[in-house]
This record gives C-alpha cells, sequence and structure tokens, in this order.
C-alpha cells in the first residue's frame, strides 16, 4: 500500500474520531438560550445548508429552502446533505448545489471537506444542528457564521463539551411544535419572512407519464396505497397482520376501489404477510427509487401509512396521507394536508403495534366517502 492511500486512510481515521467521538467530560452549562449575535443576512452572497439526517427531515426542510430562496434571490444557494437524504432534493428547484456527506466511506471526507472550505461560503444554516457530525463539519469548513435550528448537540441538558462556541445563533421559534412550522419561525426570527408550509418534492414528467402508462386511471375507481414499510422499526410501523386484515375489509365492501401494497426495496420481506391473499382488486408495487414510488403515489387517491418517508413524499405531492402513528409523530411530524388525518394510540406510547382496526378502518372509509363526494361536486370520476 502506498504511503499517500495510508495518508488519507489516516487523515480519514482522525475526521471519522471527530466526527463520531462520544467526549466523557461535563457539557458547559448551557442550554439552547440563543446566541447573542444576530446573522447579518445582508452580507450573504454564498450559503450552505446542512442537512444530514433521514428522507423525511429533509422534506420538511424544504418550505425553508424556497422561503430563503424567495428571501435572498440573488445568492449562492447549496446543500450538504446525507447519502440517505440527498434523492429527497434531487431536482428541487431553489438550490444551486448539492453535496453529500456519505458516513460509510470515510476515505471521502476529506475532500468534501476541502471542497467545502474552497467555497467560502458567508454562513451555514444546520437544521440538524444537535448532531454532532452535522455541527463538526459546520465548523470544519471554516464559515464565519453558524446558525443551529434544532439547538446544539447535549448531554444531560447540557450542551456536551466542545461545542458550546459551534453555532454563532440558535433562534428561537414562535411556540408551534409541528417541526417545519417551528423551523419557518425560526427563519422568520433571523429575517427570512416564512414561506407556505407546503413541501417540495420534485418527481420528473417523463416518468409521472411513464407511470400512468403503465398504471393507467381506471374511470370511476379510487385506487388506495398501503405503505406496509419500514421493516427495522417493529415497534414504529402498524403490523402488517392488521393492513392485510384492512386490505380484506375494504375489498369486501368497496366495491370500487382497487388497493396497491406499496414497500421500499429493503421491505419487501414484510409481503410474506400477504402470502395466500388472491383478490384481482389488491396489488404490489415497490418502488425502486423515491422518484419511482413518488410517481407511482400521483396515481393514488390517498395513502395509508406509519411516520415515514413516504408519508412525506405523499403529501409534498398533495396526496392526502392517513397516517397511523403516535401521539408525538401525530404532533411534531404530521403532515398538513386538507385532507391529512391520523389514528394515534390512546397513551404516549411510542409502540404502534397496539393500534387497533376499528379506528383505523372507520379513517379509512370516512376518507373514501368523502373523495366520492368531492368527485362528484366536481363532475369527475
Amino acid at each position: 500500500m502506498s504511503a499517500r492511500v495510508l495518508q488519507q486512510g489516516k487523515r480519514a481515521h482522525i475526521l471519522r474520531l471527530s466526527l463520531l467521538a462520544t467526549p466523557d467530560a461535563e457539557g458547559v452549562d448551557m442550554t439552547q438560550e440563543p446566541l447573542p449575535r444576530k446573522p447579518e443576512i445582508s452580507r450573504w452572497r454564498k450559503l450552505i445548508l446542512i442537512r444530514t439526517d433521514r428522507i423525511g427531515d429533509m422534506l420538511v426542510t424544504t418550505p425553508c429552502i424556497r422561503a430563503i430562496r424567495q428571501a435572498l434571490p440573488d445568492i449562492r444557494l447549496d446543500m450538504l446533505a446525507s447519502a440517505h437524504n440527498s434523492p429527497a432534493i434531487c431536482g428541487n428547484p431553489y438550490l444551486d448545489g448539492i453535496h453529500v456527506f456519505d458516513r460509510r466511506h470515510p476515505l471521502s471526507w476529506g475532500k468534501l471537506v476541502s471542497r467545502l472550505r474552497a467555497e467560502r461560503y458567508d454562513a451555514a444554516l444546520v437544521f440538524n444542528s444537535n448532531s454532532r457530525s452535522a455541527s463538526f463539519l459546520s465548523m470544519l469548513i471554516g464559515v464565519p457564521e453558524r446558525v443551529g435550528f434544532s439547538g446544539a448537540p447535549l448531554r444531560g441538558g447540557r450542551i456536551r463539551w466542545g461545542y458550546g462556541s459551534t453555532y454563532t445563533n440558535l433562534p428561537r421559534g414562535g411556540g408551534s411544535v409541528q417541526v417545519t412550522l417551528d423551523m419557518l419561525e425560526k427563519l422568520d426570527a433571523i429575517g427570512i419572512p416564512a414561506a407556505s408550509p407546503h413541501m417540495d418534492f420534485v418527481v420528473p414528467g417523463e416518468l409521472t407519464q411513464a407511470m400512468r402508462r403503465s398504471f393507467p386511471l381506471m374511470p370511476g375507481r379510487l385506487r388506495l396505497a398501503l405503505f406496509v414499510g419500514n421493516i427495522k422499526k417493529v415497534t414504529k410501523r402498524w403490523p402488517v397482520e392488521k393492513f392485510r386484515t384492512l386490505a380484506l375489509r375494504l375489498l369486501e365492501t368497496e366495491e370500487d376501489l382497487d388497493i396497491v401494497i406499496l414497500t421500499g426495496p429493503s421491505d419487501q420481506p414484510l409481503l410474506k404477510g400477504f402470502a395466500g391473499v388472491s383478490n384481482p382488486r389488491l396489488s404490489y408495487f415497490t418502488g425502486r427509487t423515491l422518484q419511482e414510488s413518488g410517481a407511482f403515489l400521483q396515481t393514488c387517491c390517498a395513502m395509508v401509512a406509519g411516520s415515514s418517508g413516504p408519508t412525506h413524499v405523499a403529501a409534498a405531492l398533495d396526496v392526502p396521507v392517513l397516517s397511523v402513528t403516535t401521539r408525538y409523530s401525530a404532533t411534531v411530524w404530521g403532515t398538513l394536508g386538507k385532507y391529512d388525518d391520523c389514528v394515534t394510540p390512546d397513551t404516549d406510547t411510542p409502540d404502534m403495534r397496539g393500534i387497533a382496526m376499528e379506528p383505523v378502518e372507520a379513517m379509512v372509509r370516512k376518507f373514501l366517502a368523502g373523495e366520492r363526494a368531492r368527485r362528484m361536486e366536481r363532475g369527475t370520476d
């Protein structure tokens, strides 16, 4: 192995330790109070946004991207995303560039940081600022102003040792609990007027047309998607057995209804829960990409799902979302569509497996009845 490769590996290892280490020292006695220095947005010419967590987190941040572009139309606006959530902003018209931080490939981190430092950004807005890796990245790229939208990394209610001076500003919101509204209020606090909370997600037009040709909409019929995925999060998804029972009950009485069981590529083992089910109005779809799943959702009248990335994809595409989720997720991460609805447990438990069939079935039937009435009023099928 060459000395150059060894040197690159050593630098990547040091960077990885810096990003992932958990200091044992006590944090300084600071909470998430806003720091005194207010960003000087009138001086910004190049701005980088940072969000390095999940797909749903990125989607709920897209209204903020739009608000920043509308307030500062002439600046260079880039996003530092994770390898996992970057598909959520593919084609976003408000961004000039997207940089990807891939935790799985530490040898790429040094080049990424060097490239970002060379851009000489005026400021960084970090939307998952409670993440140690996102916080450290914001310092490494050498921007003079760093604004954190979810506080600094905490330990025991105190800012972790070494992160007390990461952010030049931690803005307060106006009291909203829902995550998008909270971020928009914090933007407003630093001088960027709030935009509509509607999320943005781009599906290429040719993909939309191809999906409609492959899955044509039949006159007089309703197509309902049931997303049964999130295979790794056993307690945070409604059991596939209950989805199966729900589908069979609906097909028995809703004669104009077609149901599609929707999964992601890693969720296909869950389809074993539908083994032996045979109905000409029940089919299955697995999106190979996020955009492909979105294109298919555009052919549906609604989606029934737990709190997941596809939930926010549907909402961004104005597909009504019928959520089976926890109270916390409904309050903080819930979608804001006009016809969206949800069923939660009777308690604050984070476990969704105990949610009964009857309220979910009632929610879906109520939506279907309303959708038929709306179509009659519009005079369309």
